[in-house]
């Protein structure tokens, strides 16, 4: 511009030397400068709109790539460039395009840098045929203040099932937990704190707990037994009958575990007996026998439901009730609960290793322990203490619980804190299941008395009991994500993600 107004300025002293000239020649030359100068005002006015709307594009491209949960910078600068495409179709001008693109992953800063080209007009009848116009942006998704988050995870067999895809329920978890995990450290560091508490049939606080104050566990021990058999005198019987017997009309019967279906043949067969040839058939003749049975009992890290007779405790700091471990021959709980930590390796190296069985243990559902033990994580004080002091405001800091779980309730507790499946009669199984459902819901109004963030996600669940339960659980209806399918599980994640972080623009 700077160099359009000098030309200006020599055809003026120019004019001004040459006073020879007639009246008309004044007026000729005074128009083709007031013609210039509308000109500068014009193209002016073009570049002017034209930078602010190339702005505008820049800062929306910057913005979406940000938001994106994935940090792989080939996706975020896709993301980039198809808002930036889809932003600049009416921008006046030519080569608009992204000049610069870049991703600091210390800082989860995105930078767009753009530019185009204006064709001018009446500008161009002094030599200034184009002029170039550009744009910056940069913006970051990051935590306000500090977040500490409990994600309680439902490891129970149903999660076995396909996903409606080629994967099962536990992988597609797994894969929108870390997503979940990797945005909230990204964007806010060591500002930010994650604790996982998978859940099943009981909860595994780990062994390393066993001499804390707020746990009782018995020792391991061995038992030994001693069995003898007494002999057998050889006898003989006469036997002139038997047993035939015929099978009906092919039939499959159906078992459930945790609401997991499972075949089996039970194809109805009747017998008779009927006359043979007698014979003589002998048996025993053996020996006295002394056999001895060695059965080790460990405590695998698992603990009772905490109780008063049929009344659920609610989680307390430094309880004077204690926690009750159990030994057992074989393991009846899953992973162990991963206290809050920012270290993003330990995070998805324990979420890699969920499963969903040990052996031949197939864990059904009973959700209360899992939030009991997801506010105990976010707790200052025993039975875990890596969290701040509860703030009235959830601010500083701002606690937050992800309760995800793919059916109902489908085991109670008894008076000694153990559990059992429900009752096959339906009537008494009813009462069951509204009984879990409103502990269930205590421990979540609970968690909300403290002011912890609460948010739920059904992953296709069918129960409406158990749904609506969900909804309530959570802090407001914007909380509870009805996920029918993997789609939807990562998206809900993903929102919840969103929700925990800031998005806005650096420069």
């Amino acid at each position: 511009m700077s160099q359009f107004m000098s030309s200006l300025c020599k055809l003026a002293r120019r004019f001004r030397r040459n006073e020879s000239g007639a009246t008309i020649t004044i007026f000729a030359f005074s128009a083709v400068g007031l013609i210039c100068l509308a000109g500068v005002v014009v193209d002016y006015g073009r570049l002017t709109k034209a930078h602010t709307s190339l702005q505008a594009a820049t800062d929306s491209a910057a913005l979406a790539a940000a938001r994106l949960p994935s940090k792989d910078p080939t996706a975020m600068r896709t993301a980039a460039n198809n808002f930036f495409v889809a932003n600049t179709a009416g921008i006046d001008g030519n080569n608009i395009q992204i000049t610069n693109f870049t991703f600091a992953s210390t800082t989860g800063t995105v930078t767009v840098e753009t530019s185009g080209v204006l064709d001018t007009s009446l500008m161009s009848i002094v030599g200034f045929k184009t002029m170039g116009f550009s744009a910056r942006s940069a913006a970051v998704k990051e935590v306000t203040g500090t977040v500490e988050m409990a994600l309680v995870l439902d490891n129970t067999w149903s999660m076995s099932e396909s996903a409606g895809s080629s994967d099962s329920k536990i992988t597609v978890l797994k894969a929108a937990a870390k997503s979940l995990v990797e945005t909230v450290l990204a964007s806010g560091g060591t500002n930010v704190k994650i604790g996982i508490v998978p859940f099943a049939d009981y909860v595994n606080v780990g062994t390393g707990n066993r001499g804390a104050s707020w746990i009782s566990v018995p020792a391991d021990y061995t038992d030994v037994k001693t069995t003898t058999t007494p002999a057998v005198p050889y006898t003989c019987t006469t036997v002139s009958t038997k047993q035939v017997c015929t099978k009906g009309a092919p039939k499959t019967c159906t078992s459930y575990t945790d609401g997991v279906p499972s075949n089996y043949d039970c194809t109805p067969q009747t017998c008779t007996t009927q006359p043979v040839t007698p014979y003589q058939q002998c048996s025993g003749g053996t020996p006295e026998k002394t056999t001895t049975k060695t059965t080790n009992y460990k405590w695998y890290g698992c603990v009772y439901t905490r109780n008063s007779g049929t009344t659920l405790l609610l989680p307390d700091q430094t309880p004077t009730t204690l926690y009750k471990g159990f030994v057992e021959t074989s393991q009846s709980c899953l992973s162990p609960i991963v206290p809050l930590t920012n270290n993003k390796a330990t995070l998805t190296s324990a979420i890699d290793g969920l499963v969903i069985n040990v052996g031949s243990y197939k864990p059904s559902t009973y959700i209360p322990d899992g939030m009991v033990w997801g506010v105990n994580i976010l707790s200052n004080a025993a039975p875990f203490s890596e969290g701040g002091a509860y703030d009235t405001a959830n601010k500083l800091p701002r606690k937050a619980l992800v309760l995800m779980t793919d059916g109902a309730n489908t085991r109670v507790f008894n008076t000694n804190g153990t559990h059992s499946n429900l009752s096959t009669t339906a009537k008494t199984a009813a009462t069951q299941v509204t009984k879990v459902n409103s502990d269930t819901t205590s421990v979540c109004t609970e968690a909300k008395a403290k002011k912890i963030e609460v948010f739920t996600v059904a992953f296709a669940v069918t129960d409406v009991a158990a749904k609506t339960m969900l909804q309530g659980c959570a802090t407001d209806s914007d909380h509870y994500y009805d996920a029918t399918n993997a789609a939807a599980l990562a998206a809900a994640f993903q929102s919840i993600g969103q929700s925990l972080t800031s998005l806005r623009l650096s420069q």
